[in-house]
């Protein structure tokens, strides 16, 4: 189940994170928006905060420690909570506040004293025997830190209901948005480069757009709409490609005339073991989504004019044999 939730935190947590940093503009630049910071030793500041970098803390830090995507490493006191939306934690000091982490594992040295709560939602807590822990340990969705076999329970748990809501939300989107997502893989079919190129593209093109926006001020409410669109959009791309991948493996199998949700179902199980694949498994699963939004914004642009007529088909297959026929 960790793996689940963490993915389930992850962008969420990031886009927080990101928006809390940018309604304050000023605030935010003092440290970094997209880079690592350092705390070197005999420095104090009052906070450390990022959206998108690496933290570490030689020196100490009065209030909190902050990063949206990206590790933690605490060798020096701080004042308040160390939290991150995605990344593993290491500490080694005192952390007078909780331990939150959405995606990653907490690393608690043998100096370690941490006076809140420590919570990993998709991780595991490694605890040396001497750190202290005044508060309450929670990893996953159990209150107790059990062996190995209880961390692969939760590991098949997990993968098990990402899968089913994959296949049901890839389903669901045959039937609510059937002629978008028919587009947007008959793109992928025809320009899968583009469509990666654009997909990846995407990334670095709103992050500068959301810096430039923070920047303005008067964008900030913009901020606010672009990055749910921006990840309804990433979302739609992950099903588009299952959908795609689907159908690939139902017309293999010689089943023309099944339907697009069997299609649908039978691709998010693709992504959902994309997922699974050790060490790279995270990189796969979203490199898919963005693929897949690179063909749905492909899509997009290909439209043609109202004047110019365009071909419509009743299912993909009609689309394959009409292309093949070309």
């Amino acid at each position: 189940m960790r793996r689940f939730a963490g993915l389930l935190i992850t962008v969420p947590a990031l886009l927080l994170a990101a928006l809390v940093l940018f309604a304050n503009p000023a605030r935010a630049f003092e440290k970094q928006v997209m880079e690592d910071v350092a705390v070197e030793k005999g420095e104090t500041v009052e906070e450390v905060s990022t959206a998108w970098g690496d933290v570490l803390v030689e020196g100490e830090v009065e209030e909190y420690v902050r990063t949206g995507l990206g590790d933690i490493e605490i060798e020096g006191p701080v004042g308040g909570d160390v939290q991150t939306g995605s990344g593993d934690v290491h500490i080694n000091a005192l952390v007078e506040g909780d331990v939150k982490v959405g995606s990653g594992n907490v690393y608690l040295g043998p100096e370690a004293r941490v006076e809140g709560d420590v919570s990993c939602s998709g991780g595991r807590l490694e605890s040396h025997p001497s750190a202290i822990v005044i508060g309450a340990e929670r990893a996953g969705l159990s209150p107790e830190f059990g062996g190995e076999d209880s961390g692969a329970f939760t590991d098949a748990a997990g993968w098990a209901l990402m899968t089913l809501v994959l296949a049901a939300v890839a389903v669901l989107a045959t039937v609510a948005v059937p002629r978008p997502l028919r587009a947007a893989t008959r793109s992928l079919e025809l320009s899968p480069g583009r469509s990666l190129v654009l997909g990846l593209g995407s990334v670095p093109a709103a992050i500068i757009l959301s810096i430039l926006l923070a920047i303005t001020g008067v964008g900030l409410v913009l901020l606010f709409l672009l990055w749910p669109a921006y990840l309804a959009l990433v979302f739609f791309g992950l099903f588009v490609t299952a959908y795609f991948l689907g159908r690939k493996v139902v017309l293999a199998t010689g089943r023309y005339r099944a339907g697009d949700a069997l299609a649908a179902a039978v691709g998010a199980v693709l992504v959902a073991a994309a997922y699974q694949i050790p060490i790279f498994g995270g990189l796969v699963f979203a490199a898919l989504a963005l693929i897949g939004a690179g063909a749905a914004f492909l899509a997009l642009l290909s439209r043609q004019g109202p004047g110019v007529p365009r071909p419509t088909y009743a299912s993909y297959e009609d689309y394959l044999k009409d292309r093949r026929d070309a």
